[in-house]
């Protein structure tokens, strides 16, 4: 609280007015929602079934050993984010795309699982992967009731497989909250991969980067820094089967963000009956 108030103070006295209102705002927004969620939750899940089946994950490399975020734990330490505005959003949104059936979603980087929580309650299932194990050994947040039934560790840069009743899964919407920014340039390859084997067709990939640096203990956390044209070309380059999208959800509707250099990964896996349109 008082280091939010000071930063306040420091970004009014360098004259930052702008940014003291946005993240003001934001608060007020966020705190709006976050009080009409109990109101709201009852109505929207009505009528509609508990998620039945296990949730598991197989992979060989259960934790993120070398990677910076294991190695000096900063975010996987503290964060548990959401938003119950995007939660409410994209329920509504996937429901009209993919019908009255049980929806799946994923969030790679899920810190203290707060996000897969809140889908959970709406009766998906949800899946979390952390590639630090601290919040398990530590049981903090949502690992105390979730951990290796929703929440589970993981090193997103290695091949993995989320599977259901013992069959792999897909998901009709995976995220990642400043999640890709920490990935080691040659790791991204695997970590796309990874999200479009996962995806349903049709389903989103959403998620926010920074391109600011990140230093903590003496080490850089942020081994991506692109810009948001440079993650574009990217995936547009590598994974033509993703296409971006506009969800309909301003900057402070996402789960995170950053005003200063926003920058959105929105996309949609094409559906397989999917042809580009042909010109005459």
């Amino acid at each position: 609280m008082w280091e939010n108030f000071s930063r306040a103070i420091r970004f009014l006295l360098t004259g930052q007015f702008r940014r003291v209102w946005n993240e003001v705002h934001v608060r007020l927004y966020r705190g709006v929602w976050a009080a009409l969620w109990p109101f709201v939750l009852p109505g929207r899940r009505r009528g509609r079934p508990m998620p039945a089946g296990k949730l598991a994950r197989e992979t060989d490399h259960p934790v993120a050993f070398a990677s910076p975020d294991h190695i000096a734990p900063k975010g996987t330490a503290v964060n548990n984010s959401t938003h119950k505005k995007f939660i409410l959003y994209m329920d509504a949104k996937l429901r009209r795309e993919f019908g009255n059936g049980t929806l799946r979603m994923m969030d790679l980087g899920c810190a203290g699982g707060q996000t897969v929580a809140d889908f959970l309650a709406l009766r998906w299932h949800g899946v979390g992967i952390e590639g630090s194990d601290f919040s398990l050994k530590h049981r903090r947040a949502n690992w105390a009731q979730l951990a290796n039934t929703n929440l589970f560790t993981g090193d997103i840069t290695r091949p993995f497989q989320v599977t259901l009743d013992g069959r792999p899964t897909t998901f009709h919407l995976i995220t990642a909250w400043e999640v890709m920014e920490h990935i080691a340039t040659p790791d991204l390859k695997q970590v796309f991969e990874n999200v479009s084997r996962h995806l349903e067709p049709g389903g989103y990939f959403i998620a926010s980067t920074t391109v600011t640096s990140d230093i903590h203990e003496g080490i850089e956390l942020h081994q991506t820094q692109w810009t948001n044209p440079q993650w574009r070309d990217y995936v547009t380059k590598n994974f033509p089967e993703l296409e971006y999208v506009d969800v309909g959800l301003k900057i402070y509707q996402f789960v995170r963000y950053n005003f200063i250099h926003p920058s959105f990964l929105l996309y949609r896996k094409r559906r397989e009956a999917w042809q580009p349109v042909q010109k005459l």
